[in-house]
């Protein structure tokens, strides 16, 4: 073992530590027991304003309403991702247009008050994540108030009533921070108070705020923005609260656009949306170590091992060479690193087996929701997310309780994405691919593969007892080196694929047989492509085309020729780079109708007179 390997370290301070011991590096830190619960004063209250009756009372009155309005600069980054044009008071800028004729350089104040009260927000959960970085929030003498500290961050009608850009920030400055910074000892004592009620809430607001798009039987004003001419109608609505008033507010992301045009204002609500759920994957990434400082360190692990094996095969080094000097990334070592490196692959492996093992009311609604955002239509967090999925089979694969969920839920839902071939997925089938090879062969074939669902499947040996059974993995409590398998087969993911249209029980049977003598990643995934093509033809001959009552439907049209993995065998087994580009229904609906259009004018019949 290696002077970083946590297994010889002892960390005393890997706990409480008191405020006086914290201020030695940071005399900022006393003056916690002062400053904190004023925070916690001005967190309550600044998000009272988004309570339904309180919002009720604002909409009603044509100007205290836009207190509850995006800010000028926010309606202009909802389209524009830059300031070349002259930014808000240039040439097609916002200003003025939230407000009708008015914006904040004029000396009235209302313009100004959505910049404020969102700079108040933002500082409150900087706040909140700097109590939870410095360790204050975990030290004896805050004991007594972390009862109020929880009580207010948690608070249901807080969650509820918060609109997405709001719980965005909440999640990036305050979530996120507080679990890369809660010592390993006290995940349940302070992570886990925490944690239950927030993923229970996003399991509640992430399909109500998808539902406009998912829910074909939706009405048609879901997920409208909210503009001055509809504030009497939503002030009523709020007045009655409830499901229904958090099914529409969660729906246009919970933002009051003004009087801004059209296109901005459905910009404005997609964007906050969309990057509700991106945060949300990245914050997952960064606290089980898929990105960030502490993918840094399984990076520099990687590497040294790299190192290791290269010094057995090439011999002694005859120059001395600054490659343990540097970090993966090229960054260069800290005279401390190792220490620091040692504590936090400790937190790493701590905190995977306390988010999916230890706290069903923690894992539950986190596992649920992870899957659940494999089906909202974005690229980007898809992509995120199918990484996420792997190390939840390398965490928990191996644990029956867990079969139902990766072997039927899991599965079904990457299953129906690739089967139907939607054109939001158009570049990360091989990714979505790789999560149903992961699962076949850690429930099914007994083979456990790379982290990350990276290289061959290792077939594990029958079990002595039971030749249908396979033996254990020896990583199979280690996630981060592989995690394990299901040592008894399930029957659970066979019968879901003999179960899709134009499968029978031989073909399971082949594709498990093929899988096993084929173990390299490349093979295995090309046949799950082969097998899921059977499937796309079969519901293409029964007419399930991706639309809807012959309409477009824009990012849920069925791929064509060109873009389909499953039946283009030029496409290449290479994971591409997406273009982060914001697109809206309306702008898929436009093309589509454009397309429809300039055929009908030339006059083409046939199906190429559909140009997708």
């Amino acid at each position: 073992p290696t002077s970083s390997d946590p297994a010889i370290q002892n960390f005393p301070d890997e706990g409480p530590i008191s405020l006086q011991s914290l201020s030695v590096d940071d005399p900022f830190i006393p003056l916690w027991p002062r400053i904190l619960p004023n925070v916690l004063k001005v967190v309550d209250t600044v998000f009272r304003l988004s309570r339904p009756e309180i919002q009720s009372a604002l909409l009603k009155d044509r100007i205290q309403r836009y207190a509850l309005a995006i800010s000028d600069d926010e309606a202009y980054l909802s389209t524009k991702n830059d300031s070349k044009s002259g930014g808000v008071f240039g040439e097609g800028g916002t200003a003025g247009s939230v407000i009708p004729g008015v914006d904040r350089r004029d000396l009235n104040l209302a313009p100004r008050w959505s910049g404020w009260l969102q700079e108040l927000r933002n500082s409150s959960f900087q706040l909140l994540g700097l109590v939870a970085s410095q360790r204050a929030l975990f030290a004896p003498e805050m004991s007594d108030m972390f009862p109020q500290f929880v009580a207010v961050v948690t608070d249901n009608e807080f969650l509820l009533s918060m609109e997405h850009r709001h719980f965005t920030q909440y999640m990036k400055q305050f979530l996120e921070v507080l679990l890369v910074s809660c010592p390993l000892t006290m995940y349940a004592s302070h992570a886990a108070p925490i944690l239950r009620p927030v993923f229970q809430h996003i399991q509640y607001r992430f399909p109500k705020a998808w539902s406009p798009v998912l829910d074909a039987s939706a009405p048609p004003e879901l997920g409208k923005p909210l503009i001055t001419a509809d504030a009497e109608k939503a002030a009523a609505l709020a007045a009655r609260g409830g499901d229904e008033w958090y099914a529409s507010y969660y729906a246009r992301s919970g933002i009051f656009v003004g009087d801004v045009d059209a296109v901005t204002a459905e910009a404005a609500t997609v964007k906050h949306r969309v990057e509700m759920c991106r945060i949300y994957s990245d914050v997952i990434q960064s606290t089980l170590a898929l990105k960030g400082d502490w993918a840094l360190v399984l990076a520099n692990l990687a590497k040294e091992e790299n190192a290791n094996k290269q010094k057995v095969a090439q011999g002694p080094k005859t120059q001395i060479t600054p490659d343990g000097l540097v970090n993966a990334d090229g960054t260069p070592k800290r005279s401390n690193q190792a220490a620091v490196d040692a504590r936090k692959l400790a937190r790493i492996a701590a905190l995977c087996h306390f988010l999916f093992l230890e706290d069903e009311q923690v894992a539950g609604p986190l596992c649920l929701t992870i899957i659940d955002c494999l089906s909202y239509p974005d690229a980007y967090t898809c992509r995120r997310i199918t990484r996420i999925c792997h190390r939840l089979l390398e965490a928990t694969a191996w644990s029956p309780r867990y079969t139902e969920l990766l072997g039927n839920r899991l599965l079904s839902v990457a299953a129906k994405n690739l089967v139907m071939e939607p054109k939001w997925m158009v570049g990360i089938e091989w990714d979505m691919i790789n999560v149903v090879r992961d699962i076949y062969c850690r429930l099914v074939l007994g083979q456990i593969v790379q982290p990350g669902g990276q290289g061959a499947g290792l077939q594990q040996p029958p079990a002595a007892d039971n030749p249908n059974n396979y033996e254990q993995t020896k990583t199979a409590e280690l996630p981060l080196q592989g995690g394990g398998i299901l040592t008894i087969p399930s029957d659970i993911p066979r019968k879901l694929l003999a179960s899709l249209p134009g499968i029978d029980v031989a073909m399971v049977q082949q594709l498990e047989a093929d899988m096993k003598q084929k173990r390299s990643a490349k093979g295995q995934k090309d046949i799950i492509r082969d097998f899921l093509r059977v499937v796309s033809d079969s519901l293409q001959e029964n007419g399930a085309n991706g639309t809807a009552s012959g309409g477009a439907l824009g990012a849920f049209d069925r791929a064509v020729q060109e873009e389909s993995l499953l039946h283009n065998s030029h496409r290449k087994s290479v994971v591409e780079d997406i273009p982060e580009k914001l697109v809206t229904q309306s702008m898929l609906n436009k093309q589509a109708n454009d397309a429809q259009n300039n055929a009908r004018a030339n006059n083409v019949q046939g199906l190429v007179s559909f140009n997708l």
